[in-house]
């Protein structure tokens, strides 16, 4: 990748940006490789919504965290209820700035410590236990794919899943994670077996009131009066029966899943396999980092 954010010169072609995640070796370039999932990822337009809708899913399978929910949740007071968009965009700078500099550098280093000084701070009260802090770092592991296999559409090849393991256990090491999973299987077992044992991963009032705080923060920043009742079943329709089970909430008509689960297939594979990568790599430490509602659809320089 050159310095400027845009590809070599030898990589030109429309997808020159899968080029160059197979040359790379994930043991090594972990931290290049996530870059360049994330920009493979993210849509021209509406990128912001779709960080959203990624933040968004991925904290309602978390709720079913007996544990975690807890945390979050706080007696009804956490950022999640008091300020849902500064929570969303607050977790989503730091992965994204994660995904940009790597977990391991300097700059990774230190926000991960930021993040666990945020949950030693609340730990007397809110503790959770080393499973669950495993379930967590295998969900973030596993969360993209887990979403392609609902809607059908494309995954990842084994490179990359080995990229996404090696990033995510670096965080989980520098939060103090123990006997993290070793491998992406290690990662889907771990996550199996954690979800299918009730007294880890099931209903509870706390779960459910981040639930609602989660969908409500969703339905207020992008949809427009009258449609906000849209957001429940569109987002339901993007969770496993065994998520929804464990959140106590009923899946959406078969209609609703039907169309929901088509159109993010469709998009997903437009943007991944059909259209040309993207030129300009997008700097993602700074996608969050003016106004709120900022979007992410322009190139900007890459660093590193």
């Amino acid at each position: 990748m050159t310095a400027s954010g845009g590809p070599p010169r030898d990589l030109r072609g429309r997808k020159w940006i899968t080029a160059e995640i197979a040359r790379l070796d994930p043991r090594t370039d972990s931290t290049q490789m996530m870059g360049l999932i994330i920009n493979r990822l993210l849509p021209r337009v509406g990128g912001a919504l779709f960080l959203n809708l990624f933040y968004t899913v991925g904290f309602m399978h978390v709720a079913g965290q007996r544990e975690g929910a807890r945390a979050v949740d706080r007696h009804g007071t956490g950022k999640i209820h008091r300020d849902g968009d500064r929570r969303a965009d607050d977790t989503l700078r730091f992965f994204l700035s994660w995904f940009q500099h790597g977990a391991l550098s300097t700059h990774g280093n230190a926000s991960i410590a930021q993040i666990k000084r945020i949950h030693d701070r609340y730990s007397s009260e809110y503790s959770m236990s080393n499973e669950t802090f495993i379930h967590t770092i295998a969900w973030f592991t596993l969360q993209f794919e887990q979403l392609f296999t609902l809607v059908g559409a494309p995954g990842f090849t084994p490179m990359e899943k080995a990229a996404q393991v090696s990033h995510w256990r670096a965080v989980g090491e520098g939060l103090g994670v123990r006997d993290l999973p070793e491998s992406w299987e290690e990662m889907e077992r771990s996550l199996a077996h954690y979800e299918s044992s009730p007294e880890w991963f099931g209903p509870t009032p706390e779960g459910t009131r981040c639930v609602n705080a989660l969908i409500e923060q969703f339905e207020n920043r992008w949809l427009p009066t009258g449609l906000g009742w849209t957001a429940r079943p569109v987002l339901l329709a993007l969770h496993s029966d065994l998520t929804l089970s464990a959140l106590d909430l009923k899946r959406p008509s078969r209609p609703i899943t039907w169309t929901v689960r088509y159109l993010v297939r469709a998009g997903l594979t437009l943007n991944r396999r059909l259209l040309p990568d993207r030129r300009e790599l997008l700097d993602l430490s700074t996608v969050f980092g003016g106004s709120r509602t900022e979007d992410i659809s322009g190139p900007t320089t890459a660093r590193g």
